[in-house]
């Protein structure tokens, strides 16, 4: 009986799972009312920052629709809710969860608001005037503004129930995304000091497909790695009083990549602004995959992130405090503040070394490109397999849990 409720259980969120997905992408089929489609593409397009945002997190980019926006507001909300956990864990435990998710959703709707402004900044020459106002703004440009952000609170409630009821959580969600964005960024690069490549020869050919099978080999190998640090256990006396804790190789996972390259352009974005100043200049010069200096960029901002959504993940502070309430300890280490600087110095070392994987990834084919056209943009292939990798066994692992699950006759 167990047995046959697990395994409608796992059914029942397989098929919960891609409904949620065709949702998805009817969402971003339904266009925006009061927009000339084709004339909001040409503009979608010129905007490098709005076409990777959109890119890597299951928005459209193509045309202005119901789900342009896409899990940005989501995932930028659940980030900003992480780093307050990392910087004060007393206060996150006061809050009931109920409280949590009431509060992330107000930070997920302000996000999509401030988000909607921009998207509505680049497509405002293409929006109809209606003649009619509401609230002091033309009728369509409020519509567009109001379907825009009702769009994406409605995907951070896909998102949410997805989660809750379906396997692989919201990263499956973006994934029909990267797969369909992946030909158009391995052609034309992010916008930023890359190559535009109509053709390639057959020799980058080879190179591209060889190198992809490579890096998602090794991906798959290193997401699977991991520390395992002894613990002792002694209000356990059996067969399990020694165990262990997993700290995965990969610690930051694919998340840095969904927000490198968004990081990268945000600052030529903000100098457009201001066209005539030293600021301006200076990103025009330099911050782009043209130049070593761009390059050293980029490759800083991967650095930063790895290390910050390591931390974010692990949460050091909050790891130490559950050992030391359970009574459970490292070997050789006392617990509390001990246990916390124990983990952070593993974090750090394995970030350091997952960075060293990270930047082999990237930065070879950026050097490459400075002197052969077109290899640049096998970096955003590399990116995207990555962001894939992480996503795919996270949700195998969950499918795996749940079909194991199945097998046994639990009391």
């Amino acid at each position: 009986m167990r047995k046959s409720s697990e395994k409608k259980e796992l059914v029942s969120s397989i098929a919960f799972t891609l409904f949620m997905i065709i949702l998805m992408e009817l969402g971003r089929q339904i266009a925006v009312p009061g927009l000339d489609p084709e004339m909001s593409r040409k503009a979608l397009n010129g905007s490098a920052l709005l076409r990777n945002v959109s890119m890597l997190t299951g928005g459209q980019y193509r045309f202005a629709s119901l789900f342009s926006i896409g899990l940005g507001p989501y995932m930028t909300g659940m980030i900003l809710f992480q780093a307050v956990q990392l910087v004060n864990t007393n206060l996150m435990d006061k809050i009931s969860d109920s409280k949590r998710g009431y509060i992330q959703r107000w930070i997920t709707l302000v996000i999509a608001i401030l988000q909607t402004l921009q998207f509505m900044f680049v497509i405002r020459d293409q929006i109809t005037p209606s003649g009619v106002k509401l609230w002091g703004f033309d009728f369509n440009v409020a519509t567009a503004f109001m379907v825009l952000v009702a769009g994406a609170m409605m995907v951070s409630w896909m998102a949410d129930m997805t989660t809750k009821y379906g396997v692989g959580g919201a990263g499956v969600m973006i994934m029909p995304g990267i797969f369909i964005s992946m030909p158009m960024m391995v052609m034309h690069g992010p916008g930023v000091g890359s190559y535009q490549v109509k053709t390639f020869s057959t020799n980058l050919w080879i190179a591209l497909i060889v190198s992809v099978l490579v890096v998602f080999i090794a991906t798959v190998f290193f997401n699977k790695a991991e520390l395992r640090i002894p613990l002792q256990r002694p209000n356990i006396q059996n067969d399990f009083s020694e165990s262990y804790l997993p700290i995965r190789f990969l610690t930051s996972g694919s998340m840095p990549f969904m927000f490198t390259t968004t990081g990268f352009i945000m600052p030529t974005y903000i100098a457009n602004f201001n066209p005539d100043s030293g600021f301006s200049h200076f990103t025009q010069t330099y911050v782009n995959f043209s130049n070593p200096v761009g390059i050293a960029i980029y490759c800083g901002v991967v650095v930063f992130l790895s290390y910050a959504f390591s931390f974010m993940n692990l949460q050091t502070e909050r790891q130490a405090e559950n050992l030391k309430k359970s009574g459970d300890y490292i070997f050789g280490i006392a617990p509390g503040k001990d246990t916390k600087k124990y983990l952070n110095y593993h974090v750090i070392r394995l970030s350091t070394a997952a960075n060293g994987y990270f930047l082999t990834v990237i930065a070879t084919p950026l050097i490459i490109g400075l002197y052969v056209p077109g290899v640049t943009n096998f970096t955003f292939a590399y990116s995207s397999i990555l962001i894939v990798v992480t996503i795919m066994d996270t949700t195998l692992e969950q499918l795996k849990t749940m079909y194991l699950r199945t097998q046994y006759d639990l009391l």
